[in-house]
Order: structure tokens, then C-alpha cells, then sequence
């Protein structure tokens, strides 16, 4: 019997066992897609509990009719004022044989820093002490133990840090909107979450020429010398006041430009929170501007919220009845979305790769036996008999 005869029965029969058991593969630990079942997909507002809350140090803030302001927004950073900058230096040549502070340690005026042993000829060398000019902290030391000192060399600097300014830079078409006196809100990043009050005390004498820039000081009262020299900072420069508008604090709104939300608290329960689309509009640097979304009067959450927007939403009224609503937690929407059901095994997609390898691998076989088929021999033998008895 031909091999053919064999292989075209048994693939006829591979395809009768095989497809139908890839089509129940297919569907194998495969849950309902959305719309396949009666039931209603999960939506509505977020319930949590109160230790959930807690946890989350959700923290709410009011939906208010507000002024904006119109802000000029400065790059710069903190530098010390210079009247409230004083050297300590020595009056005669010598030695320096006492050091009583080092850099960073905050100093009372008249408090002994250093002592100096004179060059001059006697026995034993006469010795100065030098003391602070005034309260401040030492930002500079210049000397070591031992160190020669002449009457042109600075032992220490000190620096009185009760007040600061912020010093920034404005082009030449923003002169015009900025004057003394001016309020400043100045941000830093030590301290990112806080705001610093202050108000524009001075200009520099001319403009820089290659920059086209004014410098510009502000005053910040510094009280418990948190800020120091050197610190990168943002001033927000209140031009002027603008309109009355429907306003939350940046930090309520998630999202990005075109798909803004925010989450506002339920009235009646402050375990209850409703995520609400948003609209847009002007802003300053605390607040910003809803067209469309929310109310006055209303509590949306400034802390907490990135967080809140992972919990799973509660189940509407319906639902409800069948089946009580779980406590809900965080993390819960991560593992239930996108994984409503567990995988186990190979999937479908490797079921139907395996049966066209073989259906192909058939086929070659059934196409090799064709083409390699002996041709018929069985003539040949009569002919050389006729040829035979011809002669």
C-alpha cells in the first residue's frame, strides 16, 4: 500500500481531533469578556475605611471662590546680606596660638574667637584676643592653629543669617512689572513643601550686557537660620491681582493636560470619594483655575490622592444586594485589573502554532512521496524479448 493512501486518512483525522481540541484550548481558564456576562462592571465611588484613610493620610481641602495672581516667575538662589557680613582680622603680625570656634558655629558678639601671639621682641610675646563684631555664624575660617598672620590676612568671616535675600534675575521687558516693595513667594529645594515670604528691597545699579538681565533682591526674615547661602530657590513675583475664580491647590489635581481629575470627599460620608473630570484654566503658583467639574463648598484631597486612584471603586447599589461590599485596601485595583483570571499552562496561541507545524510538516511528506514515485519498469522486459526474436 502507498504512503499516501495512509498519510491522506491520517491527516484527515489529525485535523478532525486536533482543531477542535485548539478551539477548547482557546477558551480554556479564559474568563467572560466585558459584555459576555449580564453583570455590571465596577464603577462608582471609591469607599474605604477609616484605618484605609488614615494610612493613606488623605487630607482635603476646600473648593473656594478665589483671586489668582498674576506672577513673574524667577530663577535664583539665596545669598547673604552684605552689610550683615563682618571680618575678623588681626591688627599685628604674628602667630595664631588660640582657636576657639570653626565653620558653621554660631557665635555671640564679643565672644573670643581667636588669639594671636605678637612678633614683637618681649618676654613673655604679648598676646590679642579677638572677638566676635556682632552675632551671626562663622562662614569662613581662614587659619589653623599655628598659622602666621599679617594685617592684610582675614582670620574669619561671619555672617548674620536672621534675615537673607533671595537673589534672582528679570530681562529687560520685565523692569517695567516689577518694583520695590513688591510681595515674593520663594520656594527652595531643601525645603520643598514650605513657602517663604519676602518683599523686593533692591535693584542692581545696571543691567549685566551680555545677559540683558537686572538682578533683583528679595528679603526673606530668617529667623531660625534655616536658609543659607547658596540654596537654588523660585521666586514668584506677585505682579498683580487678577479675577475671582472657582479655585483647588495644585496638588488636588491627577492627570495630564487634556484627561485632568480630581477626587472630591462624599457629603455624607467622609469614606466616600468620587473621582470628577476636570476642566482648566488660569493658575499661579498655589492655585489653580476649574471651569468645569466641581463646586464651592466642596472638599477635594491634596494629599493622599495619587495613592487614592489604585483603590478598587465600590460597587454600585445593585451589586451591592448580591454580595456585601469587601473592605477595600490598597493595592486592590492592581491585582484585580487586567488579571481577572490566572493563567495556567501553555496558551492557545502555542496549541495552534504546534498544529500547523505538523499540518505543514504532513504536507511536505505527501508532496516528497509524489515527486520521488519510481516510474513503471514493467514493459521493459518485453520489449528487449521483442527485439529479440526480431533478430
Amino acid at each position: 500500500m502507498e504512503f499516501r493512501q495512509i498519510a491522506r486518512p491520517a491527516l484527515c483525522a489529525f485535523c478532525l481531533s486536533v482543531l477542535p481540541a485548539i478551539g477548547l484550548l482557546g477558551h480554556a481558564g479564559h474568563d467572560e469578556a466585558p459584555g459576555e456576562s449580564d453583570a455590571a462592571p465596577v464603577s462608582g465611588p471609591i469607599a474605604i475605611s477609616a484605618e484605609a484613610k488614615e494610612n493613606l493620610g488623605l487630607t482635603t481641602a476646600p473648593v473656594e471662590v478665589r483671586t489668582l495672581e498674576n506672577i513673574l516667575t524667577v530663577i535664583g538662589q539665596t545669598v547673604a546680606i552684605p552689610n550683615r557680613i563682618a571680618a575678623v582680622s588681626s591688627r599685628i603680625s604674628g602667630r595664631v596660638t588660640e582657636l576657639m570656634v570653626t565653620e558653621g558655629e554660631p557665635v555671640e558678639k564679643d565672644q573670643i574667637l581667636v588669639e594671636v601671639e605678637s612678633r614683637q621682641p618681649g618676654y613673655p610675646p604679648p598676646r590679642v584676643h579677638y572677638r566676635a563684631p556682632m552675632d551671626g555664624i562663622v562662614i569662613d575660617r581662614h587659619v589653623v592653629l599655628g598659622d602666621t598672620v599679617e594685617p592684610d590676612k582675614h582670620l574669619l568671616e561671619i555672617v548674620d543669617l536672621s534675615a537673607i535675600y533671595a537673589e534672582g534675575r528679570i530681562y529687560e521687558g520685565q523692569i517695567a512689572s516689577v518694583k520695590l516693595a513688591q510681595a515674593v513667594r520663594v520656594y527652595v529645594e531643601s525645603y520643598p513643601d514650605e513657602v517663604f515670604s519676602g518683599k523686593v528691597e533692591r535693584f542692581s545699579g545696571r543691567l549685566d550686557p551680555e545677559s540683558r538681565t537686572l538682578k533683583v533682591w528679595v528679603r526673606i526674615e530668617n529667623p531660625d537660620g534655616r536658609l543659607r547661602p547658596g540654596m537654588r530657590s523660585q521666586l514668584y513675583i506677585v505682579i498683580n491681582q487678577g479675577d475671582a475664580v472657582i479655585a483647588v491647590p495644585h496638588s488636588a489635581v491627577l492627570g495630564e493636560a487634556g484627561s485632568l481629575f480630581v477626587f472630591v470627599q462624599s457629603e455624607s460620608d467622609e469614606l466616600v470619594y468620587e473621582k470628577r473630570w476636570i476642566v482648566t484654566g488660569m493658575k499661579d503658583d498655589r492655585f489653580l483655575e476649574i471651569i468645569e467639574g466641581v463646586y464651592p463648598g466642596e472638599q477635594v484631597v491634596t494629599v493622599g490622592n495619587y495613592q487614592l486612584q489604585y483603590v478598587t471603586p465600590r460597587r454600585s447599589d445593585a451589586d451591592e444586594e448580591d454580595q456585601a461590599l469587601p473592605d477595600t485596601t490598597l493595592y486592590a485595583a492592581a491585582t484585580a485589573e487586567g488579571h481577572g483570571h490566572e493563567e495556567s499552562g501553555y496558551s492557545p496561541v502555542f496549541w495552534v502554532g504546534i498544529a500547523g507545524v505538523s499540518l505543514l510538516f504532513l504536507n511536505a511528506i505527501l508532496l516528497l512521496t509524489r515527486r520521488r514515485r519510481p516510474a513503471p519498469v514493467a514493459n521493459v522486459p518485453q520489449r528487449e524479448s521483442r527485439n529479440q526474436s526480431d533478430r
